[in-house]
């Protein structure tokens, strides 16, 4: 039995490597210049870009080899996810085995007569070639179905979708063709290692001769090559740039926290300079930084961002993927202004809860949440708010509260249940940051004594501050006051290093992330402590009486919480410690939990919308025979009990997880 060897050039003309490598060259250029004009298009040129990369390089090595290659966030997204899998290793494994071909066929021999293609290795590499190719074909084929045939709402079909597809599923059929072409013409005894070419090979030689089979292979392999080179070509002008573009993304796309923010100027350094800075105001996709216009032409238009949106599903005015790929095609247009063309409308902006679920699902790690609220900060600076917002922001400006109460509402029924404040126990081992919420709306304060019961029950040395505590800023923030929120955060910060404070208890989830990811930026250096946290280390530690709750409790994850931050154990190692308490999940918890509609500071505001955001979520809890929805932020109780009303359902109760553990505390 002879050595099997990789054969290059078969029956073809001696002229066929010149040919093939001059129209090659062609097309290689005609993709550098398309791919130059996006990096134009980015205000990034070829230099600059290389400095991007190869700066933390090994980190961005490896988000590459996560996110690109390996394909994570994409293989998470079910039926599409296997789908894209399928289409991606095969295409990867045609890919690495043609650049081996090459290197053997063209390389090599210009300084050695070396071969390595052969023997076991090749034909490791003819079996796993011919499985994956056709795994590629099939993922094709469920595209085209998909596509063409089922036409789910999240997916937008353009003239391109015709094209790269067409494109794709020729070179890979081609390519089994040729491959059975070469068995008809040139029997092999190692031909099983190419099972799908072997199969085919018995249909075309019933078709043609050997003879013959020489002669089609021939046409068929200039075609194959031509379109093969034409899709090179191609690539920069259509859809499959995301090729390129989403693996530079997720390779040099900006790192922070999912829960902050950009920051475009820092109050701090005016302030202690006395310059005053003209805070930079987005009106198009040109004012962007160069990494968010990279980020643009990533999206895929998956539609994943789409699917999950809360806003969208309520019937509200939004997208996250039109938001992307409108602003992606006005930055390919050089258009102008996004706000008054219409590309991006008001309603659009205000419709955003930015509860990132759109961040979490995008498989190219791209942040639909700070293109929003870069055009709320405009639309703030230049006063186009209606009379609901604007109350909003003066009672924040008056009262340093969004209720508009006065300060010491604060403090006066605090001091009533025997709380004491940091200056009448210094030193004390917890901060309780009791926030508007818990400190303003009776419902709230409902949360705030079960919390400080628990931490009486449990000999907690705590204190809070009082009317010295405002607002943390978080809803100004995010409804595109920034000035306002650096006021308040830097008042809060100096305040809480005046008390000496190492660790910050809140209950409030919004409160907890803009604590734990916003303040570092301004200074803040202490731990922050969501109350389900303590609530578990109370309880694991034996410091906190055990408890019963007799309920059947679905617990929602709240966005700030959870899919922000990761606290998903804790709230459910909490009820789950209450004697005869049952828990269930809803089909959408965790990372995938689904917003009340209250974040984004929509709650001081209105949207137009189909159905209530918080309405969507409590059908939900409904459905799994709870008696009781348990959550871990004021915001979600309000919005949820709305929501319970709207429905005319009286039997479900809503309860924060504090209050759960309070009830079931021994009483006496």
């Amino acid at each position: 039995m002879s050595d099997p060897v990789r054969a290059s050039y078969l029956f073809l003309p001696w002229y066929a490597p010149e040919v093939l490598y001059a129209t090659f060259f062609i097309c290689g250029v005609v993709m550098l210049y398309g791919l130059f004009r996006h990096l134009q298009n980015y205000g990034i040129g070829p230099r600059q870009f290389l400095v991007l990369v190869s700066k933390n390089l090994s980190k961005k090595v490896g988000r590459f080899a996560e996110y690109g290659l390996a394909q994570r966030k994409v293989l998470a997204g079910g039926e599409g996810g296997v789908m894209h899998g399928a289409i991606f290793f095969g295409f990867l494994m045609l890919l690495a085995y043609t650049s081996l071909v090459f290197v053997q066929s063209d390389i090599l021999p210009l300084f050695t007569s070396a071969v390595f293609l052969q023997g076991g290795f090749y034909l490791t590499l003819e079996f796993f070639g011919d499985v994956l190719g056709l795994a590629f074909v099939v993922g094709l084929g469920i595209a085209l179905y998909r596509r063409f045939v089922q036409k789910p709402e999240k997916l937008k079909t353009a003239w391109d979708d015709y094209v790269v597809l067409g494109l794709l599923v020729w070179i890979g059929i081609s390519g089994f063709v040729l491959e059975s072409l070469r068995f008809v013409a040139l029997p092999s005894q190692f031909a099983l290692y190419s099972p799908v070419g072997n199969a085919l090979s018995i249909l075309v030689g019933e078709l043609v001769s050997g003879s013959q089979a020489t002669i089609v292979y021939q046409g068929f392999w200039w075609v194959h090559m031509f379109s093969v080179f034409g899709l090179i070509a191609v690539v920069p002008y259509t859809k499959l740039v995301h090729v390129f573009t989403s693996g530079a993304n997720v390779a040099v796309a900006e790192q922070k926290p999912m829960g902050r923010l950009n920051t475009p100027f820092s109050l701090a350094a005016m302030i202690e300079t006395g310059s005053v800075e003209t805070p930079p105001n987005v009106r198009s996709s040109g004012d962007f930084q160069p990494l968010q216009l990279l980020a643009l032409d990533a999206c895929t238009n998956c539609g994943r961002c789409q699917e999950v949106c809360p806003a969208y599903a309520a019937g509200r005015d939004l997208s996250p993927r039109l938001v992307v790929q409108d602003l992606g095609a006005d930055m390919r247009a050089g258009a102008g202004d996004a706000l008054s063309r219409g590309t991006i409308r008001e309603q659009e902006l205000w419709s955003c809860t930015t509860c990132n679920a759109c961040v979490n699902a995008c498989p190219v790690l791209i942040n639909q949440v700070d293109y929003i609220v870069e055009f709320r900060r405009t639309l703030v600076a230049e006063n186009r708010l209606d009379p609901m917002k604007r109350a909003f922001l003066e009672n924040i400006g008056r009262s340093n509260n969004p209720f508009g109460l006065p300060q010491s509402d604060r403090q006066t029924w605090l001091t009533e249940m025997g709380v004491p404040t940091i200056r009448e126990n210094p030193g004390a081992e917890y901060l309780y940051w009791v926030g508007c919420q818990g400190s303003y709306d009776p419902r709230a304060r409902k949360i705030t004594s079960s919390v400080i019961e628990i931490m009486k029950a449990a000999n907690v040395d705590f204190a809070v501050l009082g009317n010295e505590e405002v607002c943390t800023g978080e809803p100004v923030r995010r409804m595109g006051e920034e000035a306002r929120f650096q006021e308040l955060a830097l008042r809060n910060v100096e305040t809480l290093k005046q008390a000496g404070t190492k660790k910050v208890v809140v209950h409030c989830a919004h409160c907890f992330n803009t604590f734990l990811n916003e303040y570092p930026e301004l200074g803040a250096r202490f731990e922050v402590i969501h109350h389900s946290q303590l609530i578990w280390e109370l309880t694991k530690a034996g410091r906190l009486p055990p408890g019963s709750a007799k309920r059947k409790v679905t617990f929602h994850d709240p966005c700030n919480l959870g899919r922000i931050n990761g606290v998903f154990e804790e709230p459910r190692e909490v009820l789950g410690s209450q004697e005869g308490l049952q828990l269930v999940e809803m089909k959408r918890s965790r990372a995938n939990s689904f917003c009340c509609g209250g974040g984004g500071a929509n709650v001081w505001y209105q949207v137009p919308e189909k159905k209530k955001i918080g309405v969507i979520r409590v059908e939900e809890a409904v459905e799994t025979g709870a008696d009781t929805m348990a959550v871990g932020c004021p915001f979600c109780v309000a919005m949820f009990e709305d929501a319970a009303k709207t429905l005319g359902n009286e039997t479900l109760e809503i309860r924060d997880i504090a209050e759960i553990v309070a009830e079931g505390l021994p009483k006496g």
